[in-house]
């Protein structure tokens, strides 16, 4: 991502307007249907079932990127109780995928694992790998 500035810091859900431009194609196409013939309820079933995927699609990002972003805190609060100021600047030299992944590590080997993960630039996957005493993350939809 380039940096953010005001001149183009607004989110622009591109995958909303795809939902929203289907929809609303499928919406013509049911009056159309009405009054010009059956043909057009066709195109309006297969627009009506883009614009549902789509909308999914959007809810299960959205989703996972909210519960990327409370982990990423939670680990923050967690990385100021556990380990030292040093290992915790370490923190900010991972990608958000790999702190995500370093959750999962238990208390006693977090700042060992982060060492290797930041040292060696560990895959999240292999972040997840390398964990012994697995900590659960139950809540994760």
């Amino acid at each position: 991502m380039t940096e953010q500035n005001y001149a183009h810091h607004a989110h622009q859900p591109k995958l909303t307007y795809v939902a929203g431009a289907f929809t609303l194609i499928a919406m013509i196409s049911v009056v159309a249907a009405w009054f010009l013939g059956w043909l057009w309820r066709d195109l309006g079933i297969l627009s009506l079932s883009i614009a549902v995927a789509a909308l999914v699609a959007i809810s299960r990002l959205y989703i996972v990127r909210l519960q990327d972003r409370i982990i990423l805190l939670e680990m923050k609060i967690r990385g100021a109780e556990l380990l030292t100021p040093e290992r915790e600047t370490r923190l900010s030299h991972l990608r958000p995928k790999q702190v995500v992944a370093l959750r999962f590590a238990s208390d006693n080997e977090l700042g060992d694992l982060l060492d290797k993960a930041v040292r060696e630039n560990l895959s999240p996957d292999q972040i997840k790998r390398e964990v012994k005493h697995w900590r659960p993350d139950l809540l994760r939809t």
